[in-house]
């Protein structure tokens, strides 16, 4: 029973390797600190690498919501009459508190 307990209260093993695992990541990102700062030019080029890495993650969501927006449009030019007028209804019901924020904001 004791040992049953005790088994229950202890770290599991998986948890032991993730700790283990957070302490090596910590030191690597040390020492790579500490050899990037040792070298300002490898600095510089980590910094304008990672910038045009943000950068090319902004744009490709942007370019996302673009190709988002234009499917929507495109299926909601492609439905009948009927159906796109109670789809609109229905959207615009859906945003109503939101676009009546933006209104009185604007106004």
């Amino acid at each position: 029973m004791l040992l049953k307990d005790t088994e229950k209260i202890m770290p599991s093993e998986d948890m032991m390797l993730e700790v283990l695992r957070d302490l090596m990541k910590d030191q690597m990102k040390e020492y790579i600190k500490e050899k990037m700062n040792e070298n300002p030019k490898i600095k510089e080029e980590m910094r304008e690498a990672m910038m045009m890495y943000i950068n090319a993650k902004v744009k490709e969501i942007e370019a996302a919501t673009l190709l988002t927006k234009a499917l929507g449009e495109l299926g909601v030019i492609s439905l009948p009459p009927d159906v796109k007028k109670e789809f609109i209804s229905n959207l615009y019901q859906m945003f109503q508190k939101e676009i009546d924020e933006i209104m009185e904001k604007t106004l």
